[in-house]
């Protein structure tokens, strides 16, 4: 039960983040997107510097060294404080009110989402960026929001190694891989010389059969 509860959670999440992504294929353009993808970027740099920090503080464990003397470790710091200072900026936009809500006996706190963006694109705007601040405080959240290492569309990552938004754009990738190539190249070759070569051979005795068959049609006269 607790399997086929986290699969129809994740397809629950696969369809809204489909969903979420949409605009930023179809209209890239809008100002709107553009904040929200700007957002987006931040969010997704800033836990990774994170988690990467994380990485190099268990090795640094692991063989007896301190972390803080690693240069690597204080250049992660100061960009994760540069990039921290941009998504506060671009943040600054946003604010979330708190609202008592009561209705049929039921009462809650809940927080309406406010900005200074108006026109079409207002209500999608708050909504995806609520979208985002609410996938950042899950656990893991945000590593799932990747970009398609084929095509560059962001995707929601169902499985934690996937790193394309479908099979089509994989199979592209995989095409123009050196590696993949030279065993396509391969594979053909095989292929042709199992298909050509008995044809060839058969050929061969063909006309073989038929010089004899000649020979002996004039040795007969």
């Amino acid at each position: 039960m607790k399997a086929q509860t986290h699969t129809l959670r994740g397809k629950v999440d696969i369809v809204g983040m489909e969903e979420f992504f949409t605009p930023f294929r179809e209209h890239p353009t809008e100002p709107a997107v553009k904040r929200v993808e700007n957002v987006l970027v931040l969010l997704v740099a800033a836990d990774k510097l994170a988690r990467e920090q994380r990485e190099q503080k268990r090795l640094s464990e692991r063989s007896g060294e301190a972390v803080q003397r690693s240069k690597s470790f204080r250049e992660s710091l100061l960009a994760s404080t540069r990039t921290c200072t941009l998504l506060n900026a671009a943040l600054l936009r946003y604010r979330w009110v708190p609202m008592a809500q009561g209705l049929y006996g039921k009462f809650e706190i809940i927080e309406r989402p406010v900005t200074s963006s108006t026109g079409e694109w207002a209500s999608w705007e708050r909504w995806a960026v609520g979208t985002l601040l609410n996938l950042a405080r899950k656990p893991g959240g945000l590593s799932r929001l990747r970009r398609c290492l084929e095509c560059s569309r962001w995707f929601y990552a169902i499985r934690g190694h996937q790193q394309f938004c479908g099979e089509s754009c994989r199979r592209r990738h995989t095409a123009q891989d050196p590696e993949f190539k030279e065993k396509r190249a391969t594979y053909m070759r095989e292929v042709y010389r199992a298909i050509i070569e008995p044809e060839k051979e058969a050929r061969s005795i063909r006309q073989a059969a038929r010089v004899l068959s000649e020979k002996s049609k004039k040795g007969g006269e």
